[in-house]
């Protein structure tokens, strides 16, 4: 039996299954980790592994440990996020047959638990990586109000020195390798009236500012006709322009005083959040102008795309670790949504991407994983540290 053999064959289910339900059990909101943080912290102290405690904010700290290797190989980084959004109902946790249940089973506790799995693995069958294997955590993932602190303060420690690696594998998502995002932004248009509250009767319909903000929903609408004609990412597809809010007058005969417009923007590799802004103040900017509205475009929550090669060493050594765990080769996606790999790849430079056991249930009422998948994902995350870190 080879090492990577006898890697796998020691990863325990029940370990893994265990260890998530106690975490899922520590409540961990975003800006409220500080006990999942100093559970995980035991954890990688319980393996032996000095550990890098970054303070993010008072009692919000990330966390990062590194497996040594031996010298002559590159090195990569597992990385998960602490915190869960509100547990709301998908509580309490329990266990039905082969499934866990509860905030955080899916995103990403379990994950993470399967991470260190991996870790485990390796350190306990006596072998040495030639590369640096990394086990980091991060705090500030999942709610607008920590802006990312978390994997902002990552991306700052890769560029200062502090955490030296060559690839980041995101231990997220289904069982698939997620090598590309779209850029997104929240993007706000607000255009306003200089004819103050009138009453509806003195104002010719055809300059009630209502009107215009027809006419701009109708050009948002011609935009995305334009996106779904034009390229197509072959992983992700069309670009997209959504809109969620609509917003405007305040009584049933008083022009508005304001029209307000909220959605969001994704677009491909390529393009910049500058070109988007540009390119909605274009859109903006006539019909505003014809209504005699002034009018203002703003965003917030914006992540540039990133995109890593198929034939990335890392992509590679991933795929044919999950070949070699499942039988079948993982499919290469692509999405429309964002995470932290747009922040880390953008940031930092460092090719990131994701590998992870299930992405069915995360945010629901009942979410959930099947412990199989835990398992699976770990098996895969020490075959990819093998593959891609090489072997002393």
């Amino acid at each position: 039996m080879s090492a990577l053999d006898r890697m796998l064959a020691s990863i325990d289910r029940e370990w893994i299954a265990r260890e998530t339900a106690t975490m899922v059990q520590i409540p961990s909101v975003t800006m409220d980790e500080k006990a999942v943080c100093a559970h995980f912290h035991r954890h990688l102290r319980d393996l032996g592994l000095e550990v890098d405690v970054r303070e993010v904010t008072p009692g919000r700290n990330n966390l990062y440990a590194c497996i040594r290797g031996t010298g002559g190989g590159p090195s990569l980084a597992l990385n998960g996020h602490l915190d869960t959004i509100p547990i709301g109902a998908a509580w309490p946790y329990r266990r039905v047959g082969e499934r866990l249940h509860g905030r955080g089973t899916e995103d990403m506790k379990g994950a993470m638990v399967a991470m260190l799995a991996a870790g485990k693995a390796l350190l306990e069958s006596g072998q040495r990586l030639k590369g640096d294997l990394w086990l980091t955590a991060v705090v500030g993932h999942e709610e607008a109000e920590a802006s990312k602190d978390g994997p902002r303060a990552l991306v700052e420690d890769i560029k200062t020195g502090r955490l030296p690696c060559d690839r980041i594998m995101i231990v997220e998502g289904d069982q698939s390798l997620w090598v590309m995002s779209m850029g997104s932004t929240v993007f706000s248009i607000t255009m306003e009236s200089g004819l103050g509250g009138a009453h509806t009767n003195n104002v010719p319909f055809g300059k009630n500012p209502i009107r215009f903000m027809g006419e701009l929903i109708t050009a948002i609408h011609d935009l995305q006709k334009r996106l779904d004609s034009g390229a197509h990412h072959p992983l992700a597809g069309p670009e997209r322009i959504d809109i969620g809010i609509a917003q405007a007058g305040d009584y049933h005969n008083r022009t508005p005083l304001r029209c307000y417009i909220e959605g969001t923007r994704r677009w491909m590799p390529g393009k910049t959040v500058a070109d988007i802004v540009r390119e909605l103040e274009a859109i903006v900017r006539p019909i505003a102008e014809a209504g005699d509205l002034k009018f203002k475009v703003e965003h917030v929550m914006e992540r540039e795309p990133f995109e890593v090669a198929a034939d990335d060493p890392a992509v590679v050594a991933a795929r044919q670790a999950s070949t070699l765990v499942k039988g079948t080769a993982p499919p290469l996606i692509g999405r429309r949504i964002v995470g932290d790999a747009n922040i880390y790849f953008n940031g930092s430079g460092t090719p990131s991407f994701y590998y992870g056991p299930a992405y069915k249930t995360a945010h629901s009422d009942d979410e959930w994983v099947d412990i199989a998948d835990l398992e699976t994902s770990a098996k895969v995350y020490v075959a990819t540290a093998i593959n891609y870190c090489g072997l002393a």
